[in-house]
């Protein structure tokens, strides 16, 4: 036993030498370091470390498609503008974080009947190689259906104005579970495999409403061929007065 120590002891290699470091070369490591590490875990790479969220929101992937919502009106600039869109799990995980979503714009019509949301799906929502995870879809199924049923509330309240202003969208976003409720329920019927880099338009709009269950529904279509990708029920519930 003392000769096996001894041999471990003998061909132990001689500690290197510890480096002082400035504060300011730790910095720049932890710089340069971070984002190619992220981009080895497929989270986006530094140029998706550095992205601001109202940055990614202002990416225009596709001029022309975005074009024939002139008219319509931006539904989430204002809690973008505002800082209330941190933290989000669409515009700041799976998009400036990552860019596992390229884009995601919502629209609106004027009289708040109905909602459409553009998307471009980057590397980094997969499920099977290529093709996104139906548990992205879904997520943005759920959000874009739940600023239909917001409009429509307001719609039917006669409160549209406040959500074009920024100081009363942010209150509104503040306060949104006791004004549009929660999903109580989401349905996706998935078609057909959606591919990682596919722009897609997402429309939404309200089919009925009994008492405090409001009923919306919403389909997915692919923005270059119009192939029906998904489509989804979801029942929202409002809370009781």
């Amino acid at each position: 036993m003392l000769l096996r120590r001894g041999l471990r002891h003998a061909i132990r290699r001689p500690a290197a030498p510890r480096v002082q470091r400035s504060a300011s070369s730790q910095r720049d490591a932890t710089t340069t370091a971070l984002p190619a590490a992220l981009g080895l875990l497929g989270l986006g790479g530094a140029s998706a470390w550095c992205l601001s969220i109202e940055d990614w929101s202002k990416r225009v992937d596709d001029p022309a498609l975005e074009a024939t919502f002139e008219g319509w009106t931006r539904a989430d600039a204002a809690i973008v503008k505002d800082g209330l869109a941190a933290n989000s799990a669409i515009y700041d995980a799976l998009g400036a974080r990552t860019e596992g979503l390229r884009a995601y714009k919502i629209f609106a019509k004027k009289d708040g009947s109905a909602v459409s949301a553009i998307a471009t799906f980057g590397d980094c929502c997969v499920g099977h190689p290529g093709v996104v995870h139906g548990g992205v879809t879904s997520l943005l199924f759920d959000n874009t259906l739940g600023w239909a049923n917001a409009y429509s509330v307001l719609g039917e309240r006669g409160a549209l104005d406040a959500a074009r202003d920024p100081v009363e969208a942010a209150a509104l976003r503040k306060s949104s579970t006791k004004l549009f409720g929660f999903t109580a329920n989401l349905h996706v019927n998935y078609r057909k495999p959606v591919f990682v880099g596919t722009t897609v338009v997402i429309e939404c709009a309200l089919d009925r409403v009994e008492g405090r269950k409001r009923f919306l529904q919403g389909k997915m279509t692919c923005a270059k061929t119009g192939a029906h990708l998904a489509d989804a029920t979801a029942l929202f519930v409002l809370p009781r007065s």
